[in-house]
């Protein structure tokens, strides 16, 4: 469901804030009909919850109809935020929109902040077009988000196993090291990927570490041997036969098609 769709947005701006320590000085104010979008890229700021919460990297915020955006740090902190504004919301606003949520993987965050950064200043491109995929991209990632957090009710155990293979994919796994991890046998952790996720734990590693290798390869120009490598496949031949089977085409057809 795309909530921005019967709005008459306008992409007005797209960059980047960085503030001193302690904070900025002046919050931004939003007038009427604008939107504000600040992604945290780097640093820390508190939010807009009664009690203050502090936030990090990866946290972002949306304020419009003249409110304020974020603006204070610790002393010794500082942030530094994607900044886009839009025009023309007036008449209408996702009733379900959240004033902040996270967006969860900061290797994408950093690659779509630089394309948009791109597209908007550099690029010869409709900014209603850019526009539009912005929009789409933070309702993605707050569906995302929200997912993610209803996963939180997942068995204990299996979400220890899970941050464990997130946190090592790049390491020669066994099934004894990632029961271990999750405190159980080999066999319960089979039964728990199974009952929750509705895979093994081997296939869930080796998507983790195909999905990374796959945004390696579009984002960046490192050998495909070395790419292998960084996720956890010494074997280049395996590497490539496995990146096929899972993506449909080869890890060079993948990189021509999205490496700019």
């Amino acid at each position: 469901m795309n909530r921005w769709r019967n709005l008459p947005l306008r992409l007005a701006r797209v960059g980047t804030y960085s503030s001193p320590l302690g904070g900025s000085r002046k919050p931004a104010a939003t007038s009427r009909g604008e939107i504000l979008f600040e992604v945290i890229l780097e640093g820390s700021v508190y939010g807009l919850e009664t009690e203050p919460v502090l936030h990090g990297e990866g946290a972002v915020f949306c304020h419009r109809d003249g409110q304020l955006s974020v603006s204070d740090s610790p002393p010794e902190s500082y942030y530094t935020c994607l900044v886009v504004w839009f025009e023309g919301a007036r008449g209408g606003f996702p009733d379900d929109w959240p004033r902040c949520f996270q967006w969860k993987d900061r290797k994408s965050l950093h690659a779509f902040a630089a394309e948009m950064l791109q597209a908007f200043h550099f690029a010869a491109l409709d900014r209603d077009v850019i526009g539009r995929l912005i929009l789409s991209r933070l309702e993605f990632e707050l569906e995302r988000s929200r997912a993610l957090a209803r996963s939180q009710s997942l068995h204990p155990q299996l979400v220890l196993a899970t941050d464990f293979i997130n946190r090592n994919y790049a390491r020669a796994l066994s099934l004894e090291d990632i029961a271990r991890a999750g405190g159980v046998s080999v066999s319960h952790l089979h039964m728990l990927f199974r009952t929750h996720l509705g895979e093994t734990p081997h296939q869930y590693l080796i998507q983790k570490r195909l999905r990374i290798a796959g945004h390696a390869l579009a984002t960046g120009n490192q050998p495909i041997k070395t790419v292998a490598a960084e996720v956890g496949y010494p074997n280049a031949e395996n590497f490539c036969r496995a990146f096929r089977r899972f993506f449909g085409r080869s890890a060079s057809e993948y990189r021509q098609a999205y490496f700019r």
